[in-house]
């Protein structure tokens, strides 16, 4: 059984696909999404197998929505489009399946029976713009609140997951990795346990143990450890 979310901002669409789909005994339709925002917690919640994605979504394509997944753990991908040729191009030269609207029955089992042979993970990561976080999705009560990179004042992981501080001091929870988000935003690993915005450091405290510490623009101390003083006072140009 192989396990799919749709996710396409038009409703027909989504009806269309699901009809579709329904016909295969096979798979397993665990919901439907409408935008990329419910899209990040339903697949954080329910861990499809294939997702099946529409690329022009509003205020969120579904590029952007890849780069806020982690790719280690993400479920395999069919994108949704209408025909782009630059699109069609990256999908083929990466061997990811692609579906053009209007989807035909034909075209569809072509991917399903690809699914069905194939159950190897897909390299996210080979598409260039899904390297890029611009926003880090934050989780709440039934929610998922986008925090623009600008508005976050550090990053920590804890023993109860990973949480994210912000310039208003609220701490909202996040479940991408500190590794993901390092690699993927500007913010500066300054401690196995930490990440900082280096735009809301007030000030770099040097103590007597060797260690230092930032203290950021709303008051909060960010520990920074032996191995990254080296690298962060070359990158703050400190002699």
């Amino acid at each position: 059984m192989i396990t799919v979310l749709i996710v396409d901002d038009e409703p027909l669409a989504r009806r269309d696909l699901r009809r579709a789909l329904e016909k295969s005994t096979d798979i397993q339709i665990q919901g439907e999404c409408g935008n990329a925002i419910e899209a990040i917690g339903a697949v954080n919640k329910e861990r499809p197998d294939v997702v099946f994605l529409d690329i022009e979504m509003p205020r969120i394509t579904g590029i952007e929505m890849l780069s806020m997944l982690d790719h280690k753990t993400a479920p395999r991908i069919v994108f949704l489009t209408a025909y782009d040729k630059y699109a069609v191009d990256a999908f083929e030269k990466h061997a990811f399946d692609y579906l053009l609207k209007p989807i035909t029955l034909d075209r569809l089992e072509n991917t399903l029976c690809r699914l069905r042979s194939d159950r190897s993970p897909q390299k996210i990561g080979l598409l260039p713009e899904v390297n890029q976080l611009r926003q880090i999705p934050c989780f709440g009560h039934h929610l998922v609140l986008l925090l623009k990179i600008e508005e976050v004042e550090y990053v920590s992981s804890t023993d109860a997951g990973i949480y994210v501080m912000n310039v208003n001091g609220e701490e909202l929870p996040t479940a991408l990795p500190l590794n993901v988000l390092q690699e993927r935003t500007k913010l500066l690993r300054c401690h196995r346990q930490f990440l900082v915005n280096v735009e809301s450091i007030r000030k770099m405290s040097f103590l007597e143990s060797g260690l230092a510490e930032f203290i950021t623009q709303q008051g909060h101390t960010v520990p920074i450890s032996r191995r990254f003083l080296p690298r962060i006072k070359e990158r703050l140009g400190i002699v």
